[in-house]
Parts: structure tokens; C-alpha cells; sequence
């Protein structure tokens, strides 16, 4: 083959790579301080490459004019965090991320016209932190203010239940998988787009109220793996937490009545410094039964040592604590989710129960 053609072949190669390389790229750049971005969550400043968030459910909203956008985020995880796209309101493309930056082809195909996007973290903590490195927009595209933040603000307190662990597993035989959590689909999440309000969640499957491997530990930070990311509160000043916690600490046997009501009333001495006016709900369920473990009663016992725990506040003169059960998921009727957790129709019904119980007591 003559030299000068072989040289022509080999450029047009490296040009094919480069335009593969490059596929999806839009040409606008967006910075990640960018004054037009919401960040709904706990998230990290700390760090001039862009925001951190680890909880579930954290989201970063932009309106935005074209036709499509990409978000750039970086994973500290190979796979083990999903990201979900919700456009103009509805759930589009899911992103696994791999570790280091991505390029996520978050809308595209739209009218050409103003948009709204999301981008919703579905998974839990423990799948490490995500940073935003910022928004690609098409050529002289721009981010328009960001829509109004929504006046009424919701906090749940959690373990697998509330991340929403396996909620869209095919069955209790399958074991979790990062891909069937999605907290967008979760119970909390649910009842938040119910009453129109923003929802931040602090839970991580396993965790329990007390003595050990207990959430409270986590409470204060905004990535719970990284102890020095203290959480400023006047940031988001709820007007409901939701806790949902017990079924962990009753998995193996009843804890102590005294030590673990004493350590559920600190617990929300402790939130009420934080947020004076909320309403917050003590909560059971799904998961929990009279029948396992066997002979322990466990979900009597736990309804018991609750409500000895809000009478004990209310005593005190805190009227603003409630308590409100999710009824036993029924398998048969609405199907579980992987290791026996939530299915999604289950969430759907614990979402409804909460959404009912926000009306109720703070009139939304």
C-alpha cells in the first residue's frame, strides 16, 4: 500500500475514534457552583470540584432550554450507585456509575422549549458518595432559575425499609442487588410528591435506634463515612421527621425496655433542638410481626415501648410526636421484594399512609 494512502486510512481511523470518544458530548459547559443549581439533601461544600452527597434520595434540580442535558458525576464506587433522571416531572434514563467521572445522558429528544431535570441518587449510603462536577447543555443553551423550592419539607429516619432496599427485586429468594433499590419508588419519596414537599432521608439498611450500629451515630453528618462533614441544620429546617426504626433492633430478640425507650426519647430531644416546631412521627413497619421471631412478639412489644415513649414527651410538654404503623406487608397480595423486604406496591400503600397522616396533623 503506498505510504501517503496508508497515512490517509490511519488518519481517518484516529478521526472515527476521536467522533466514538466524543459521542453525547454537548458543547456547553456548566460549572457546579453554578448559582441555577438545587441541591435538595444533605450535600458536601467542602470540596471546589463540586458537591457531595452520599443519603438516599439526595437530588440536584436545574431548568434548563434545548433539547437535551448531560450531568457529569463522579463515583467513589464501580457500580454500586444508581442515579435516575426524572424530566419534566416523569422518571427517565438510570445510570450505574462507575468509578470516577461520568457522563450522563440524563435528558435528550426533547421539544425545544424550558425543561426541568432531576437527577435522583436511588441507592444507599454504603454505595459510597456522589459529586456533581457539573451540566453539559446544547450550543448556546443556558440554566434558567431553578423552580421555586417547595415551602413544605419532610426528614425520614431509617434503615432498609426506608432506602427502599430491593423494593423492585422479583422476589424474598433474590438477594439485594444495587440495581433493584430505588429510593425514588420508597415510601417517603412517595408520600412527599403527595403533599408537595421536598424529602430528605437519613437511612442505611441494617442501622438500628440502639445500643449498637445504631443511625443516630450518622445523624449529624451530611456523608455518613466521613466524620468531619458536619451537617449545618439551618440549612433545611423540617416540618415532619419520620422515624422508622426497630425492626433491626428486634431481629434477634426484644431489647431492654428502659435502655431502649431512654434512648428513643434522647433521640428526639435531640431532632427537637433542631427543628422546634416539627411534627415528628414514630413509626413501625412493614416488615415487623407477631409471628417472627417466633414467640418474641415483636411487634407488640415495639408498639408498647413507642408509646410509652411518647408519653413520656408528651408528659413533658412535647405534643408534637405521633404514632403511626404501616400495616404488615401482605406477600401474597402485593408480592416482596428481595431478602423479604418492600415491594414497590407495598411502598406505594405505606407512601398513601403517610401522606394521609401529614394532612392529618399539619393540614397539607
Amino acid at each position: 500500500m503506498p505510504t501517503v494512502l496508508r497515512k490517509i486510512l490511519l488518519l481517518c481511523a484516529c478521526i472515527m475514534v476521536m467522533n466514538v470518544a466524543a459521542a453525547g458530548e454537548l458543547p456547553e459547559k456548566i460549572a457546579p457552583t453554578d448559582p441555577n443549581i438545587a441541591l435538595i439533601g444533605r450535600f458536601d461544600l467542602r470540596d471546589k470540584e463540586g458537591p457531595r452527597c452520599a443519603w438516599p434520595g439526595s437530588s440536584i434540580r436545574i431548568k434548563f432550554s434545548g433539547t437535551a442535558a448531560n450531568a457529569l458525576l463522579k463515583s467513589t464506587a464501580d457500580g454500586g450507585d444508581y442515579v435516575e433522571a426524572i424530566v419534566d416531572g416523569k422518571p427517565g434514563n438510570t445510570l450505574a456509575l462507575k468509578k470516577g467521572p461520568n457522563t450522563f445522558e440524563a435528558a435528550s429528544g426533547l421539544p425545544d422549549g424550558e425543561h426541568t431535570l432531576e437527577i435522583f441518587k436511588r441507592t444507599e449510603a454504603f454505595a459510597n458518595n456522589i459529586q456533581l462536577l457539573g451540566f453539559q447543555l446544547e450550543a448556546g443553551k443556558k440554566l434558567l432559575p431553578p423552580p421555586t423550592p417547595l415551602s413544605r419539607r419532610i426528614e425520614l429516619v431509617g434503615d432498609s425499609i426506608t432506602c427502599g432496599y430491593g423494593n423492585e427485586g422479583p422476589n424474598q429468594n433474590e438477594h439485594f442487588k444495587p440495581a433493584t433499590e430505588n429510593n425514588y419508588l420508597a415510601y417517603g419519596p412517595i408520600a412527599a410528591r403527595a403533599v408537595n414537599a421536598d424529602c430528605v432521608e437519613i437511612a442505611w439498611s441494617g442501622k438500628k435506634l440502639a445500643p449498637d450500629n445504631a443511625i443516630p451515630e450518622l445523624y449529624d453528618y451530611a456523608l455518613p463515612t466521613d466524620k468531619s462533614s458536619t451537617w449545618d441544620f439551618s440549612k433545611y429546617v423540617a416540618d415532619a421527621v419520620i422515624i422508622n426504626l426497630g425492626t433491626n433492633d428486634f431481629g434477634k430478640g426484644n431489647p431492654d425496655e428502659k435502655m431502649w425507650t431512654t434512648a428513643y426519647v434522647t433521640f428526639i430531644q435531640r431532632i427537637r433542638k433542631n427543628y422546634p416546631k416539627a411534627h415528628i412521627f414514630c413509626a413501625v413497619g412493614s416488615m415487623m410481626s407477631d409471628n417472627w421471631p417466633k414467640d418474641q412478639k415483636a411487634l407488640t412489644t415495639v408498639k408498647n415501648y413507642i408509646n410509652t415513649v411518647i408519653e413520656t414527651l408528651q408528659k413533658d410538654g412535647d405534643k408534637n410526636v405521633h404514632f403511626l404503623e404501616f400495616a404488615t406487608q401482605d406477600g401474597n397480595a402485593d408480592g416482596l421484594g428481595s431478602d423479604w423486604h418492600p415491594s414497590v406496591k407495598t411502598h406505594q400503600k405505606m407512601g398513601e399512609k403517610l401522606a394521609a397522616a401529614l394532612k392529618k396533623e399539619l393540614g397539607w
